[in-house]
């Protein structure tokens, strides 16, 4: 992000390809991924910051909207646009004026709400729309933003929507692809100090950029939509979706609410009982992340070759971000065996999925070799068992599509 950030943090959210990777770097990385961010944390974490910092690299094309609970949806259209009001007053709108002529005019890249939970629920699924590119009125969808659109969100810990069945929480989880909580990399002393001494003003500063930069960023995010991913990376993701399903009773996913309850004991104390399988929503989350902090991290200096050869790693830090406040992780486990931080909770899956990986790696490149030949070897498929069954079938789909590519 740009020098004229306000926000101030030197601690270190993890380390990628011998890069150190901080807060405004997560930013920047769902900027150029367009994946929605959720900063979550207490008063004064510096969330709010963060967010409208992000807005200087949009000039005119942001939108920053404070959340309300007496908001209704006309006053979040006139905020949007105040022609849409205009247009239902005089009636326009059944005169023949299509709501695209107004909804062509919203340029907005990027849509900043503070304090979101402060929504009431039809205010909150407008939002979701902005953030993903659209406005619905009369129950069709129009798009914004040209093409390039993406939201930041904050709310209070207090608050209590992350994790609950209510509807925001469901929200949350379907709309905003990655979730920071805040309070868990707060600012180092030597961070608050200059921030102290810097300015006394306990407001939130706005900061102006003096051109806009949309386009920049609009221009490298295309490009990094457009790279391609490695296998490896689908790999490990397909494990997410796949091999953390297992467990003795066949699917986690089947069990429903009886996980983890009703799984064997020697699994109550594993990762079996720790986590669920990711969604493919949030695999795709996952694997968009990574590759924008591969970016972030190549801008740092980190090499081609590095970045190649950790792959697993990249994916397993994106993992970390998007899945610590999806709703996958076993709550009373948290809480028993990691004092309830769900960062440290995903440290150890990581850890152990590495082992697992570790210890399969023989297997895996023979089932690769195998790929590349076309062909199936029941042999090489028979490896995989348990939680790596999915392997055979992910092996034997590659074999397929390679050997009609040859032929």
């Amino acid at each position: 992000m740009n020098n004229q950030n306000v926000y101030r943090n030197k601690t270190e959210l993890t380390n990628l390809h011998g890069q150190p990777i901080y807060m405004n770097d997560v930013v920047e990385a769902c900027l150029l991924g367009r994946l929605n961010l959720f900063l979550q944390g207490d008063t004064g974490s510096g969330k709010t910051q963060l967010a409208k910092d992000a807005m200087t690299q949009f000039g005119d094309k942001s939108l920053f909207i404070l959340g309300r609970n007496d908001m209704d949806t006309r006053e979040l259209f006139h905020q949007i646009n105040p022609e849409f009001i205009r247009a239902l007053k005089e009636g326009k709108l059944e005169k023949g004026v299509s709501p695209k002529e107004l909804t062509d005019k919203i340029n907005y890249h990027l849509t900043v709400v503070d304090e979101l939970p402060n929504c009431v629920p039809a205010v909150r699924a407008q939002l979701f729309n902005l953030f993903d590119g659209f406005i619905e009125i009369n129950g069709r969808a129009y798009p914004i933003g040209n093409g390039y659109s993406v939201g930041i969100a904050t709310g209070n810990v207090g608050q209590k929507f992350t994790e609950s069945a209510n509807e925001l929480g469901r929200a949350l989880k379907d709309r905003m692809h990655v979730v920071i909580d805040t309070d868990y990399f707060f600012p180092k002393p030597s961070d608050t100090l200059e921030i102290l001494s810097e300015s006394t003003n306990p407001r939130v500063e706005f900061t102006s950029s003096p051109e806009d930069n949309s386009e920049s960023v609009i221009e490298r995010s295309s490009r990094l939509v457009s790279q391609d991913t490695s296998l490896d990376k689908y790999l490990v993701a397909n494990y997410l979706l796949h091999g953390l399903d297992y467990c003795s009773k066949g699917s986690k996913r089947k069990m429903k609410e009886k996980w983890p309850a009703q799984l064997e004991n020697h699994e109550q104390g594993s990762d079996v009982g720790l986590v669920l399988p990711v969604s493919p929503r949030a695999a795709k989350s996952i694997l968009r992340l990574s590759q924008s902090l591969d970016e972030i991290a190549r801008g740092k200096g980190a090499s081609e070759e590095t970045i190649e050869a950790n792959a697993f790693d990249s994916v397993m830090q994106a993992y970390k971000f998007v899945s610590a406040y999806s709703g996958v992780l076993n709550e009373q486990a948290v809480n028993a065996n990691y004092e309830g931080d769900k960062y440290r909770a995903l440290d150890a899956i990581i850890a152990a999925t590495r082992t697992q990986f570790d210890d399969q790696v023989g297997n895996i490149r023979a089932g690769l070799e195998m790929v590349k030949s076309g062909k199936t070897n029941q042999k090489v498929l028979n490896l995989f068992k348990d939680r790596w069954g999915f392997m055979k079938d992910t092996l034997g789909g590659l074999a397929e599509h390679y050997g009609n590519k040859k032929s």
